[in-house]
């Protein structure tokens, strides 16, 4: 089994899943934020929107070799017919310094100019003087402009608000060894693991493990 860690890291068997004593978030939508309703810390508060919380939540799993193939810089264009990326991680199967690591993804609804395409950061609080942020006014518009003379971009005076996608590595919360993944958890019909979506043409336990020089046919 230790012949895994070739292509498989450690987190990904020993953090089966994260979120066991308190709930994590995993959808954060500021275009619901500004509404006077009911507030609770887990689903709805008035300065920053919607939330959705859940525990016990199990990973996705990528190919990592450490390093983010891309990070979105402020300024970059987006499409907001799609999520933009925040953080990718690199690496693929192809890519011998990488392994199938567990990731959870924050996926949130975030504030853009639809004449520019850029991601805007709104001004939210206002400092000691006021400041006329967001959370002071619960205005999109002036605290979007407010935002764009801090971050020096251009604010066209209209937005939207497009999906983003973030990729959080997951680390912390090892379990007992009792608890880490098993064969039966990968390897079958009902696995967690998606083996196309990770470049392989099956399960590698039958169709064998990728073909790298530095690896074995036969590594899973």
């Amino acid at each position: 089994i230790n012949i895994h860690t070739a292509s498989v890291a450690c987190q990904t068997c020993h953090i089966p899943s994260t979120a066991l004593k308190n709930p994590t978030k995993l959808i954060w939508d500021w275009s619901t934020a500004g509404q006077d309703r009911p507030e609770d810390h887990f689903t709805y508060l008035k300065i920053k929107g919607d939330f959705v919380y859940k525990e016990n939540v199990e990973p996705v799993y990528l190919w990592f070799n450490g390093n983010n193939a891309y990070r979105y810089l402020l300024g970059d264009k987006i499409d907001p017919t799609r999520p933009t990326l925040i953080t990718q991680p690199a690496g693929d199967i192809t890519d011998p310094t990488a392994k199938i690591f567990p990731f959870k993804i924050h996926i949130a609804k975030q504030p853009y100019d639809s004449v520019f395409m850029y991601l805007l950061q709104p001004r939210t609080g206002g400092g000691g003087d006021g400041g006329g942020g967001f959370w002071e006014t619960f205005d999109w518009p002036s605290a979007l402009a407010l935002g764009a003379q801090d971050t020096g971009l251009q604010f066209s005076g209209q937005y939207g608000f497009a999906e983003t996608w973030m990729y959080w590595p997951t680390t912390h919360m090892v379990q007992p060894k009792e608890n880490a993944l098993q064969c039966d958890d990968c390897h079958s019909a009902d696995g967690r693991l998606d083996w196309a979506a990770l470049g392989y043409p099956g399960d590698p336990i039958k169709w064998g493990g990728r073909s790298i020089p530095e690896l074995s046919s036969t590594t899973p």
